[in-house]
């Protein structure tokens, strides 16, 4: 039984590093829904949250010169306070809430993303830009989603896709150190979220590698893979809802 545990988180990291290298986002909002049908979700939020981190930096270096800097650092300022907020609210709320808090965001941004067709802003707000991370870093900590308020916002401005995947990942680099912090002040980083990680790295290596192929391969031919990713994520989204009301 242990060995199916085992082999079934890598598994789902590895999918979940695959869709990050494929879009620039997408770690966690694949594997911690499917991992908290595996394991408590208080481990599965630590280990996607390690991955997701760990996932951003090779992309980084691959995309830095389409990074918007600027935007990147203030989005990361305004997340910390979300961070440690989110953090407290991981370990007082009850498995059920962060379940069925976790698909009502998951299923609300993806029909979002899936419906929204045209930019709103014509250039980045600082002060938009802070609040906009305030949430993110208060989702990523509490659900293990930092992505929706973020990937929503960037959708909205008139940046290329290289900008804004390589803008994401740059967030969510800076953003994860301080939701990390956050789990290891609150003593969520325990034994076994550990064992978790070393046992998925392979997999979690294979992914990345086979998703950074992907996103050229599916750019060159421009096929929409957001649309698949969305409706798979308001499936999974209701599973949890309907998991945490039970």
């Amino acid at each position: 039984m242990l060995d199916f545990y085992i082999i079934t988180i890598a598994l789902i990291i590895g999918l979940g590093s695959f869709t990050q290298g494929l879009t620039g986002f997408g770690l966690a909002l694949i594997s911690v829904p499917l991992l908290s049908l595996v394991i408590d979700v208080k481990q599965a939020i630590p280990v996607a949250g390690i991955f997701g981190w760990l996932v951003t930096f090779p992309i980084v270096f691959k995309m830095r010169e389409h990074i918007q800097w600027k935007i990147g650092l203030i989005l990361f300022v305004g997340s910390l306070p979300g961070s440690y907020l989110g953090a407290s609210l991981l370990k007082q709320l009850p498995s059920s809430v962060i379940l069925s808090a976790m698909g009502i965001v998951l299923i609300l941004a993806s029909i979002y993303s899936l419906i929204s067709k045209a930019t709103l802003f014509k250039y980045p707000s600082k002060i938009i830009s802070l609040i906009v991370g305030f949430f993110s870093g208060a989702l990523g900590a509490t659900v293990g989603e930092p992505g929706p308020p973020v990937i929503a916002y960037t959708s909205m401005l008139p940046w290329t896709n290289d900008q804004t995947k390589s803008t994401l990942v740059f967030f969510f680099m800076l953003q994860m150190i301080g939701a990390i912090l956050g789990f290891w002040s609150k003593g969520l980083l325990t034994n076994e979220v550990f064992l978790h990680v070393v046992h998925s790295i392979p997999l979690f290596i294979v992914g990345l590698i086979i998703g950074l192929k992907a996103y050229h391969l599916l750019n060159k031919y421009n096929f929409n893979y957001h649309k698949i990713i969305y409706s798979l994520l308001i499936i999974i989204g209701f599973v949890l809802l309907i998991k945490g009301i039970k």
